[in-house]
């Protein structure tokens, strides 16, 4: 019995040797892990994956900055032009007298004076019908006759007028307006006096007779 007790002594004993052991052990490792030094992240931080930059997408070339195609060099772009207002179609006396040619105003004296010019370029081809377009029909009719005599002599020797004029033309009543012209061919001249009247919008001559 005594040993049993002894034993058990013993045992109570050591539990609180090493109770208190164990408890000065816990607080000096509790104090160490104090007194120990956090652990530092490391500076050499973890690499992020770089950001690429995104390039911008490049605009299509409108049609005016394309380079031109070599098929397309040859057809140049057509230009575009100003829309014209459709022309009326002149009336026969506009035809004759050129009122409806230009926005200028007709100027009669310049037509009159051009148009006896051509008279004579007509006569210088030796077709006495083809001045019947001078003339008007009445006055035609009393002079054509007479006109063939006079230029048969001119077409059998191969003469033609040179003409100038020597007066210009002038109104002399209302209505009639009257010219001068001197004619010279080989060998000789003759001077004409021209007068004109009007006939539905054209000019006519109502006389032409040696001065």
């Amino acid at each position: 019995m005594l040993n049993r007790v002894t034993a058990l002594a013993a045992f109570l004993a050591l539990c609180i040797v090493l109770a208190a052991c164990g408890g000065s052990g816990s607080d000096e490792n509790v104090d160490k892990a104090a007194e120990k030094p956090a652990p530092t992240q490391s500076a050499t931080a973890t690499p992020q994956p770089k950001a690429t930059a995104t390039a911008m997408p490049t605009a299509e070339p409108t049609p005016a900055e394309k380079p031109a195609d070599d098929d397309d060099r040859g057809s140049p772009a057509p230009v575009k032009t100003a829309t014209e207002m459709p022309k009326s179609e002149p009336t026969p006396a506009e035809e004759t007298t050129g009122e409806g040619d230009s926005d200028e105003p007709f100027d009669l004296a310049q037509h009159l004076s051009e148009k006896t010019m051509q008279l004579w370029d007509v006569y210088n081809e030796h077709d006495p019908d083809a001045l019947a377009v001078f003339y008007s029909e009445d006055y035609w009719q009393e002079e054509v006759d007479e006109i063939r005599a006079n230029m048969q002599p001119f077409k059998n020797l191969g003469l033609t007028f040179t003409a100038e004029e020597t007066s210009p033309p002038t109104e002399i009543e209302p209505g009639k307006w009257e010219l001068k012209h001197t004619a010279r061919f080989q060998g000789g001249l003759v001077n004409m006096v021209f007068i004109y009247e009007e006939f539905d919008g054209d000019w006519r001559l109502t006389y032409a007779k040696p001065e």
